[in-house]
Order: C-alpha cells, then sequence, then structure tokens
C-alpha cells in the first residue's frame, strides 16, 4: 500500500561503506538458468505488490491489494502449477451479475499454509483491522472473519505477516510449545507502538474455518498498545524455526553516530506459544532492551530497509538474510543502492553472521545499476534465490529519469558442514535477468507521503516476492507495468495527478532451466516459439477450483499453424462424440440443433482425427451464414460478405499476434480460458437462426 513506514533520515552523500567484513563476490554468469515466458496471473484484476505461495500439493496461489479506497483485495488461485488462475472469494463465485464478496480489504495481503494445505489468508482495511480467511480445499469453500479478526479486537493495524508452526512427522522437537498444532502466528505494525504478535490454534479460535480466522495476543511482555513495549523489527519479513518454534525478524536501526545496522530478533514460544523476545523488557528496559539484539551487518552508511528487509530459511536451519541499501530516503548516492545477502546457521543459534556478499552488479550495461525490493527464498542446505528490482541508469529511483526496470534474481550457494550448516565462507553468485523485457518504466518512488507533493509513480508498492515449487525451480510474482496504461480523465495534460501510467499486471516468471534450491537441475518448457501444446486428460474442471471433470471440454492439445496472413488453432478434445460427456449446457437442446457433439457435417472441410475441430471449420451452421461472427471479416473464413475493415484481421489475427508475442505457451492458454468459450457462445447464439436448414443439412446427434 503507498505509505510512508520509515521518517526519512538525515543522510550524507558518502558511498556506501559496507560491514567492515564484508564481501564483495563478483556474480558469475549464469549458463543454463533461464525463465519461461511469463504468465500472466489476471489481465483484469491489477494490483502492486503481489505474493506468491505454493502449498504441499503444488497449487500455486497469489494475492494483493488493489488499494484502501477499493476496499478490496485479489486472491487468486491455480489447479494447473500456475499456468492459469481463477479468482477465491470467499462469498459466491463472481458471475456477470454479482463481483466479488471480499470486502472489507485493499491495504495489504499475505498468504502462508500448514503441512495439510489449508491455506491462511490476511488482508488490511483502512489501517484499522486485518480480515482474516481460510480454506482447507484450495479455494473451493472459504470461511473468513472481520472482526476480532487479525488485529484481535484491537484497533490499529499495519502490513502484516503471518508464520505457521506446524512441523512434519519426525522433525525434532526442540520447542516448549505443547498446544495444538498448527499454530499460526501474525505479525503487524500497530501504528502506535511498533511490532504486535497475536496468534492462533485450535483452542483460541475453535469456530468453523479456524484456527486461523480469529487471534489473540502472544507477547509474554503484554499486548503493545497497553504496554508501551513492541519487539524489535516491526515491518521486516518473519520466519519460523519447525524445530524450536522460534520466530525470526529483522530490520534497520540508525545508531548514535549516524551509521545503521540490520539486527536480528529472536522470540521464543512457552508453552502457551506466547513469544519472550530477545529485547523483552527489563526493569532498567522498560520500552525494551535493544542491547540483546543479534547484529546480521553494521557501519552502513544507509538504512538497509528498502522497503524490507526479508528472511528466509532452509531445510537445514541455516537463516537467510537479505536487504537492499538505501531506505526510503533522499540524497542516497546511487551506487549505495545495492542488495546484500548474509547467512546464519542454527549451530550459532542465529548470532554469528557470514560477511555481507553483494549479489546486484551495479551495472548500467546489464540494466543492474540500482535496486530497490529485495526479496529471498531459501531451499535446500546453503541454497537461497534473492530477487530485486533493478534499473538502467545511475539516476535515483525517485527521479522521473526515462529508467527502464528488470527482474533480476541472484542464486546464492554457501558451502555448508555435512550436517547442512553454512560455513560462514562466501558463496557463488549466479546472476541472471528475469524478466524478458523492462517491466516498469520511469520512476519507482521511494518518498513515503512526499510521493504525493512529488507526484511520484507508486505502482509497485513496496515489494514483490519469489517462492520454490517441490523441485526447487524458482517462482518470481512481480508488477508488470509496461503496459504504460492509465484512466482516461484522470492524467490531465499528462500530468498524472491522481493516476500514473502503467496499470499493475500480475505475472509469474517460472524457472524452467538450471540449478535449482535442492541441489538437481530444472528441467521445464522452453520459451522459444512452438507449433503446439499437449495438455494432461482429466482437468477439465467446472468451476474449475472444486470442480469436477466435464470430459467433453478436456482440451488435449492445441496446434498453431501460420500460413501467409492466415493463423490456424486446431485443438483436440478429449472427446465430442456423446452429448452425456459435455455440459449440458453447451450441447444443444433436445438434439434438433447440431452443438459442439456434432461429430460431422455436409459441406464440412479440414476435420482431423475424430475429436479434432478446426476452430475456422463451419460447425453444422447454413454454409450460407457463414461460420462464428468474431473471428473477423476474413471470407475464407466462411462468413460471406465482409464488413468494412476496422484495420483488424479479427480474433484469429489478434492471437496470431498473442502467439507472436507471447509465445505459443501462453497463446495456448488465452485460447482456452478465454477464446474457446467466447466460441462456444457464438456458436450457440449463430446456431438458432439457421437451425432448420441446418437441421436438414446435418444428422442430429445421436443420443447418449
Amino acid at each position: 500500500m503507498p505509505r510512508s513506514r520509515y521518517p526519512l533520515a538525515l543522510v550524507s552523500t558518502a558511498i556506501l561503506v559496507a560491514a567492515a567484513s564484508a564481501a564483495t563476490v563478483p556474480a558469475v554468469a549464469a549458463p543454463g538458468i533461464s525463465f519461461g515466458v511469463p504468465v500472466v496471473v489476471d489481465p483484469i484484476h491489477t494490483n502492486g505488490e503481489p505474493d506468491i505461495g505454493i502449498d504441499p500439493q503444488g497449487r500455486v496461489f497469489v494475492s494483493g491489494p488493489t488499494g484502501t479506497g477499493t476496499q478490496r483485495s485479489t486472491w487468486f488461485g491455480s489447479v494447473d502449477k500456475g499456468h492459469t488462475f481463477r479468482v477465491i472469494s470467499p462469498g459466491a463465485p463472481p458471475s456477470a451479475l454479482a463481483g466479488l464478496i471480499d470486502p472489507p480489504g485493499g491495504g495489504d495481503t499475505e498468504i502462508n499454509f500448514d503441512r495439510s494445505g489449508k491455506q491462511y489468508f490476511s488482508d488490511l482495511y483502512a489501517l484499522t483491522c486485518l480480515r482474516s480467511a481460510t480454506t482447507a480445499d484450495g479455494g473451493a469453500t472459504v470461511n473468513q472473519s472481520v472482526y476480532p479478526a487479525g488485529c484481535s479486537g484491537v484497533p490499529g493495524a499495519d502490513r502484516q505477516w503471518l508464520a505457521v508452526y506446524d512441523p512434519v512427522p519426525g522433525t525434532a522437537n526442540q520447542s516448549a510449545y505443547t498446544g495444538p498444532r498448527p499454530l499460526i502466528y501474525q505479525e503487524y505494525n500497530n501504528v502506535t507502538t511498533g511490532a504486535q504478535w497475536v496468534k492462533s490454534n485450535a483452542l483460541v479460535d475453535p469456530q468453523p474455518g479456524g484456527p486461523g480466522l480469529n487471534y489473540v495476543n502472544a507477547q509474554t511482555a503484554g499486548l503493545s498498545a497497553v504496554t508501551g513495549y513492541s519487539p524489535f523489527g516491526a515491518d521486516g519479513y518473519p520466519q519460523i524455526d519447525q524445530t524450536t518454534g522460534k520466530v525470526f525478524q529483522a530490520a534497520g536501526t540508525k545508531n548514535a553516530d549516524g551509521s545503521f545496522s540490520l539486527l536480528l530478533n529472536i522470540g521464543t514460544p512457552n508453552a502457551a506459544g506466547d513469544l519472550t523476545f530477545l529485547d523483552n523488557p527489563t526493569a532498567a528496559s522498560p520500552n525494551g532492551d535493544p542491547s540483546k539484539l543479534i547484529h546480521i551487518a553494521d557501519h552502513l552508511s544507509f538504512s538497509p530497509d528498502t522497503l524490507f528487509s526479508v528472511l528466509s530459511i532452509d531445510t537445514g536451519r541455516n537463516l537467510f538474510a537479505a536487504w537492499t541499501v538505501g531506505g526510503n530516503g533522499s540524497g542516497v548516492p546511487t551506487s549505495a543502492r545495492q542488495t546484500y545477502v548474509s547467512s546464519a546457521s542454527a549451530a550459532s543459534g542465529w548470532a554469528t553472521w557470514s560477511p555481507a556478499v553483494r549479489v546486484s552488479d551495479a551495472s548500467t550495461s546489464t540494466g543492474d545499476a540500482v535496486n530497490v525490493f529485495p526479496w529471498i527464498k531459501a531451499g535446500g542446505p546453503g541454497r537461497a534465490d534473492a530477487v530485486w528490482y533493478g534499473q538502467n541508469l545511475n539516476v535515483d529511483p525517485s527521479s522521473q529519469s526515462g529508467q527502464s526496470w528488470n527482474v533480476f534474481m541472484a542464486q546464492v550457494v554457501y558451502p555448508t558442514t555435512p550436517s547442512g550448516a553454512v560455513t560462514g565462507q562466501p558463496p557463488s553468485v549466479r546472476l541472471v535477468k528475469a524478466s524478458p523485457h523492462p517491466s516498469h518504466y520511469s520512476d519507482v518512488c521511494l518518498l513515503g507521503t512526499g510521493c504525493i507533493t512529488t507526484q511520484g509513480n507508486r505502482n509497485l508498492a513496496d515489494f514483490f516476492a519469489v517462492t520454490i515449487d517441490a523441485s526447487g525451480a524458482a517462482q518470481i510474482v512481480y508488477d508488470d507495468t509496461s503496459n504504460g496504461l492509465a484512466q482516461p480523465g484522470f492524467t490531465p495534460a499528462n500530468a498524472q495527478l491522481v493516476d500514473h501510467a502503467g496499470a499493475g499486471v500480475i505475472t509469474i516468471a517460472q524457472q524452467t532451466n538450471g540449478p535449482g534450491l535442492f541441489g538437481t537441475n530444472i528441467s521445464g518448457p522452453s520459451s522459444s516459439p512452438s507449433s503446439g501444446l499437449s495438455d494432461p486428460s482429466g482437468d477439465a474442471l467446472y468451476p474449475v477450483i472444486g470442480g469436477t471433470n466435464v470430459p467433453g471440454m478436456d482440451i488435449l492439445s492445441s496446434q498453431l499453424s501460420l500460413s501467409s496472413q492466415t493463423l490456424t488453432v486446431t485443438a483436440k478434445v478429449a472427446n465430442l462424440t456423446n452429448p452425456a460427456l459435455t455440459n449440458p449446457l453447451l450441447t444443444s437442446p433436445t438434439g434438433a440443433t447440431p452443438g459442439l457433439t456434432t461429430p460431422s457435417a455436409t459441406g464440412l472441410t479440414g476435420l482431423g482425427a475424430p475429436g479434432e475441430i478446426p476452430i475456422g471449420s463451419p460447425a453444422g451452421l447454413d454454409p450460407s451464414a457463414g461460420t462464428y461472427p468474431i473471428l473477423g471479416g476474413d471470407p475464407s473464413l466462411g462468413l460471406g460478405a465482409p464488413a468494412a475493415s476496422s484495420g483488424s484481421s479479427g480474433l484469429l489475427g489478434d492471437l496470431g499476434s498473442a502467439a507472436q508475442t507471447l509465445g505459443a505457451g501462453q497463446a495456448i492458454d488465452l485460447l482456452k480460458g478465454m477464446v474457446m468459450p467466447m466460441i462456444t457462445g457464438a456458436i450457440q447464439q449463430g446456431a438458432a437462426a439457421p437451425a432448420a436448414a441446418a437441421a436438414a443439412a446435418v444428422p442430429a446427434a445421436a443420443p447418449a
């Protein structure tokens, strides 16, 4: 959500001085690391700061806020490993007459999972509280709570994060917690004193859909709004250790000498799951004792929070930290705005951190000169992927200098002991550009509320994220605003006073080749142009989330062929010969008018093998009436006299353009998700008028 998270700090113009023991390891080339054609999650619902999660069943989920003014956020689920997405809503599925039922919200979102695959969703509304929702079936059914919900009934909330304690069977138990599992923690900024930790489990939240709907205080030092103490670390992305149940959070702080440090706080649970933090208040320090915090990096010339410092824990229980120096202040030298990574092992109590390593290359030639918004995800012992936005010019990110931004990823591999603990030695670093083209242009305003007076662009909001699938392949969700769209009437004289150019289209870059984070190579589809795509059978679900298979609409493969200016699309469906296998709404009523189940027709040409129907062929309609009116005005498509040209070659021409722009795989997803339903509708509408002629020319489908 666009807002100022930290007060502006007075800064000098000195070049960054990293930690005294910090190292800069030149990034090596990354042969083999590559990404497929990006997936567009939703071309209609746009938002900033998207997050991503993958449950134990391999289902992919994405969420993000659309703004407090809308009081809505987006929440998407995918049942095909992130190729296509559908909206998740606590109410009935959206239709042409009723939209999403998910207010209040729109401020910030967060998703997390327990080991069963149950999903926990949190949505900030109006800096007041956190709407909570859960789903145990991938989004088919949803329960929610608006109040007391995630703020435990105490108003005042901002940027929330979730952490779930639910160790798999066989995990060594070194936690004092004895209550029911899963134990769900939520940390948020209470907008008065700072960080507030709350918890939910079956004892706290026994209602249907719980736990995870309503929360209570989880700090042994008491509710921050009452005691005035908040654990250090507000806004930093936390982690939880499944062995000890300890939680971790890191953030930057300004020292007395004007330098900055990145510090770590650790919370240890008691039998009830309440947390005692390193800086817990004492009689001598009633507001907390910062001297007990662990130092990750020191002697930084500028804040490490741009905007968040992020933690991730690997399977060897090593903790990783990623941060980008510079903060949201002005006057920071562009060369200082670089991204760093450090690690610490559980064997050291996460107290001894390796020298900070710069993982960005600070190069204008690669387009990675200046960085914002880091994120990191760990995998196997010593392995992690860090991502950030990098711009191609050595200018202030908040300046409107015509710069272009891309998504970059650095894969770090630290040496480990035989037990999997990091040794403290420098890692190898592989740097790669993950976005196929610039994802954003011009400024990324970091001035907080100052962006209002400078008319700065905040369309990317505050962060983006990376996770990994079961193979260790990176899945990066980011905003692509390169469309440059702005609402008409909101940008008088191109001043962009209310709306800024670039609608945030939620996009996922999926790693398809190169080493993954579990030490094996990833093998996925190529991003090179392809003429066809196969698809597993049995996945024609309706509804898509939580529905059953409809064999008559089960697309098994799709092929594209281009001849001169004609793009031919052929789809192979599991079975179109038996109406019983097809949704009755898509078949002809009483069999009088041929529908999608008609296997053949007089005068049809170009039919392939049984079950294949070229889209450009008439489908049982009167030849004199043409085929599908949505295909454009090309007479070769059987439309008769074409309408006056509008400069468009119709849907097929548009699809051809999409195929060249997006690649064949994405064009097929477009075909499956949007074009085929349009054609189906056109067939139903077009079949009504020539019904009598068609019935005489084409035998009705045989009864099931």
